[in-house]
């Protein structure tokens, strides 16, 4: 399983596979907390395999640092009825119509009165946006501008079919896949899972992240302990690290958050606050020569690395994009839809995060056990012919920077080749005790 031949029907089977989970994820309304929310979660864990998402609730009203956990919301349906009779704005045909987290409502209005609560997209007229109003209580409805333009004075009925439940909870998930080596130290892998059809901002990570961890648990060496968590975003980082932040603190080695890997585009790092840690430091390694590579500071931040890089949390954990978010024009919006996103896109960033995870495993520091050039002829490492149409060995370049302070990622970087590329000439090099 850690052969990373792209080119093999594996690949693209696998694409495949993990569209057919975006397909089946996308039509559900999905939000921070409710129903929708849970049964996604049992989607990824049935695509995992069952039984190994752990599946927690904390309760409404619960304060987690300078937070309240907001009631749990349900909606039903929602639609205005125009003057004329018409329809428009039908949840039940595209639920991105209902402002996420809308209170209920059953009246009858009028225009000026109905253009309050309505939000649609100047510059993307055909687009529906995605709105949201967790933390304060109104109502309200999405609809694309070129449908806004064309409403006219009258009468509407508007109709939400919602409530927000005081005693309800708010879900979130883990797991751990165990290190074969007995390491407490672990990996953070953090997706979200809150946002209502769109494919690539919202499916694409958790959908790579479940993918990884298939991939992860047939790896027969492990190194670390790698932590998988899915939560509704912001609220849900906000809620694992209050529970989790000493152990987090003490055992993350690295950490990063997953988003919008599922288009064709580009591939995109945001750094953390530092921008020196292993996280940085393997992530910018593993994706700086892949095609369209664009590399952001953190004050292009956007997802939960906020919160995993919080000054008092400070994990240093990186995000892991195809095309960022903010940067298409799909972003919070209809067209972010499963015509966006790909097969081959989402395979893509598998293999992106596959190739993170096999460099980290394979760095360590090492320091030459011997002084000068070792012979390495006579192991069998080097020729023993003399000659100008001879090419120097890549293991000469290997021990020259093997001084006890450049890791394996470093060592590949100055090399430009991938650390993992080198693991079974690094195997050799270590049979021979050349270097500890």
């Amino acid at each position: 399983m850690d052969n990373l031949d792209f080119r093999s029907a594996d690949f693209e089977n696998t694409g495949k596979a993990m569209y057919e989970l975006a397909k089946e994820l996308f039509p559900i309304c999905r939000s921070i907390t409710g129903q929708g929310f849970r049964d996604s979660l049992q989607i990824l864990n049935d695509a995992l395999g069952g039984g190994i998402l752990q599946i927690y609730s904390i309760e409404s009203g619960t304060k987690v640092f300078d937070w309240i956990v907001p009631p749990e919301w349900h909606i039903k349906d929602a639609y205005i009825i125009t003057p004329n009779g018409e329809k428009i704005c039908d949840f039940k045909k595209h639920n991105l119509h209902v402002l996420n987290y809308s209170e209920g409502v059953d009246k009858e209005i009028e225009l000026d009165e109905l253009q309050n609560h309505l939000y649609s997209l100047e510059e993307k007229p055909d687009a529906i946006p995605y709105v949201t109003s967790y933390y304060k209580k109104r109502w309200g409805f999405c609809i694309t501008h070129n449908e806004r333009k064309k409403l006219k004075q009258g009468k509407y009925r508007v109709f939400i079919d919602a409530k927000h439940d005081e005693n309800g909870v708010l879900n979130y998930a883990d797991f751990i896949i165990p290190s074969t080596q007995n390491s407490k130290e672990e990996i953070l892998i953090s997706s979200y899972l809150c946002h209502p059809s769109m494919a690539n901002n919202e499916l694409s990570g958790p959908i790579v992240a479940i993918y990884l961890a298939k991939w992860l648990l047939n790896l027969k060496e492990r190194k670390y302990n790698y932590r998988f968590v899915i939560i509704p975003e912001t609220i849900g980082s906000i809620v694992y690290i209050h529970k989790h932040l000493k152990h987090l603190q003490k055992y993350t080695k690295a950490g990063f958050v997953l988003s919008c890997l599922g288009d064709d585009n580009a591939y995109s790092l945001i750094h953390s606050p530092s921008q020196n840690t292993l996280s940085d430091k393997v992530a910018l390694h593993t994706l700086k020569n892949k095609e369209n590579f664009k590399e952001y500071s953190f004050l292009d931040r956007g997802s939960d690395e906020r919160q995993y890089n919080a000054p008092l949390v400070n994990l240093g954990v990186v995000s892991i994009c195809r095309t960022k978010h903010g940067d298409y024009s799909g972003y919070h919006n209809s067209k972010d839809d499963l015509n966006f996103i790909s097969s081959k896109g989402l395979a893509g960033g598998l293999k992106a995060m596959q190739e993170i995870i096999l460099n980290l495993e394979i760095n360590e520091v090492y320091e030459n056990t011997i002084f000068c050039e070792p012979n390495l002829g006579k192991r069998g490492l080097y020729h023993t012919l003399n000659s100008p149409m001879i090419h120097r060995s890549l293991v000469v370049d290997i021990l020259a920077y093997c001084d006890g302070k450049n890791d394996i990622i470093d060592i590949a970087t100055i090399l430009n080749i991938q650390a993992y590329e080198i693991k079974d000439l690094l195997e050799k090099i270590k049979f021979y005790r050349i270097i500890k």
